[in-house]
């Protein structure tokens, strides 16, 4: 999703940092981090030199297509790390026995073909 997001949005954003697990009745995604051009979703949103540092790690799977746009400027800026620091614990993201049953299916996913 994230090469994806950044095709999408003409180069304005990269969605990143997904969390989750598919269920019998759909996807949950949780603790997603948006990076943007002009910094505008919190801290941990770290502009262009975030879009940048993702693409500098980024390497193309089966899940992306190649006439999809990528960022000139692919150097890496920031130190790269596993995992996240945003979230103290996991006790908060729900699990399929803690959540209510999802409606929609996976027609919103189908849309592009994944």
């Amino acid at each position: 999703l994230s090469h994806f997001s950044y095709h999408a949005s003409g180069g304005q954003f990269v969605l990143c940092d997904l969390q989750g697990g598919f269920y019998a009745d759909g996807v949950v995604l949780t603790d997603p981090a948006v990076l943007s051009r002009n910094k505008s979703f919190g801290v941990t949103d770290l502009g262009p030199t975030g879009i940048s540092t993702f693409f500098s790690q980024h390497r193309c799977n089966e899940f992306c297509r190649a006439d999809w746009t990528k960022p000139a400027d692919q150097r890496r800026y920031h130190n790269v790390t596993q995992g996240t620091s945003m979230v103290g614990s996991a006790a908060h993201v729900p699990t399929h026995h803690s959540r209510r049953p999802m409606s929609g299916g996976m027609a919103a996913i189908g849309e592009y073909g994944y």
